[in-house]
C-alpha cells in the first residue's frame, strides 16, 4: 500500500537508468450532499447527554444513547499519549463477548494501537445516580462491584489461550499481532463530579480507587463529543472477524483511506436508513458510495492515495 503525504508529488523514482514511475489513484471521488458540521452536532448531543444523566436515567437508556453517538465514548485511542492511529474500523463494539468468560460483558470496546502495543479498551458504565462513596467516605458496595468487573476482565486477558481466542473472534490484524504486544485499557464511568467536587479528602481518595495499569475512573460529567471520531460507528460482533453496524451518526463520511475498514462490516443500508437525522439524499449517496468503496477495496491492489483525498 502506498501513501503520499498531502501536497507531495504522486510519483516515485525507479531503479537507476529507468524513467520515474508515476503512480495514479485508481479511485474516483464524488461530491455529494455533505454531512452536517460537527460543531452544532456536538452542542446538541452533549446537551442531550446532560439532560439524560440529570434525569437519573437507567443504564439501559444510557447505553442506547451512547450507541447512537459513539463520539462520546472514551477509549478510542491508546492510553497516555494519543496515538496517531484511528481505532480498528473506526468502530466501537457494543457489549462485546469474551469467549468462555463467566463475568459480565463490557458495555463497549474499542481496539486501538500504537507502534509498540495494541489495546482492547473495555468500557464499563453504571447508572449515573450511583454513588462512589458511602456517607462515611468509604467506597460503596456498588462501586466495589463495578471495580471488580475490571479485575475479572484483566484476569481473563491474563490467559494467553483467551487472548488467542479474542484475536480470532475480533479479527485483530496480523500486523498488530506480529509487531506489537497486547495490552488492556480499562475505563470505568461511574458517578457525578458533584459527589467529590469541593471535598479535598474525597477527591484524593477517589484518585487512588483504581490503581491498576492503564485503568481510568471517569465521571459522567467528563464525557464530551470528540470531533476526531466524527466518522465513528457502532457495531456488534457477527462472526469471526465480522461485524454488523448498528448505528451510523449523521456526521459520518467516507474517505479512500478507510475503504478497507468497510469490508468486514455488513448492515450499512439498514443502519443508515434507521437514522432520521440523515437527509434522504445523503442516505442514498452514502449507500451508493459504500458499495463503490467496498468494491474498490476488494478488487484493486493499487492502494495509492494522492494528497487530494477528501471526505465524502
Amino acid at each position: 500500500m502506498f501513501h503520499v503525504r498531502p501536497g507531495a508529488a504522486p510519483w516515485i523514482n525507479g531503479h537507476a537508468g529507468e524513467l520515474p514511475l508515476k503512480l495514479e489513484a485508481t479511485y474516483k471521488q464524488v461530491a455529494g450532499p455533505p454531512p452536517p458540521d460537527f460543531g452544532p452536532y456536538k452542542l446538541r448531543v452533549e446537551s442531550d447527554l446532560r439532560n439524560l444523566i440529570d434525569s437519573e436515567c437507567s443504564e439501559k437508556d444510557l447505553q442506547a444513547f451512547l450507541e447512537k453517538h459513539p463520539c462520546l465514548i472514551p477509549g478510542a485511542w491508546t492510553p497516555g499519549t494519543k496515538s496517531g492511529h484511528y481505532p480498528l474500523h473506526q468502530a466501537v463494539i457494543t457489549q462485546p463477548s469474551l469467549n468462555g468468560a463467566e463475568c459480565k460483558r463490557p458495555d463497549f470496546m474499542w481496539l486501538s494501537t500504537h507502534s509498540g502495543a495494541w489495546y482492547a479498551a473495555l468500557v464499563e458504565i453504571e447508572r449515573p445516580s450511583k454513588h462512589i462513596f458511602n456517607q462515611d467516605g468509604t467506597p460503596s458496595s456498588q462501586f466495589c462491584q463495578a471495580r471488580n468487573q475490571l479485575a475479572e476482565w484483566r484476569t481473563w486477558f491474563n490467559d494467553p489461550t483467551n487472548v488467542s481466542l479474542f484475536v480470532e473472534d475480533y479479527g485483530v490484524p496480523d500486523t498488530w499481532r506480529r509487531m506489537r504486544q497486547q495490552d488492556l485499557h480499562l475505563i470505568l464511568i461511574f458517578g457525578r463530579r458533584r459527589e467529590f467536587e469541593g471535598n479535598p479528602r474525597l477527591s484524593r481518595h477517589r484518585g487512588s480507587l483504581l490503581t491498576g495499569p492503564n485503568e481510568e475512573l471517569m465521571s459522567f460529567d467528563r464525557l464530551e463529543a470528540n470531533a476526531s471520531l466524527c466518522d465513528a460507528i457502532t457495531v456488534r460482533l457477527a462472526g469471526k472477524g465480522q461485524y454488523r453496524v448498528l448505528h451510523v451518526p449523521e456526521t459520518f463520511a467516507l474517505t479512500p483511506h478507510r475503504a478497507e475498514d468497510l469490508l468486514p462490516i455488513e448492515g450499512w443500508e439498514g443502519a443508515i436508513d434507521a437514522n432520521p437525522a440523515i437527509a434522504d439524499k445523503r442516505k442514498e449517496f452514502l449507500k451508493q458510495r459504500i458499495a463503490y468503496w467496498k468494491h474498490w477495496a476488494e478488487n484493486d491492489n493499487n492502494r495509492f492515495f494522492d494528497g487530494r483525498s477528501s471526505r465524502e
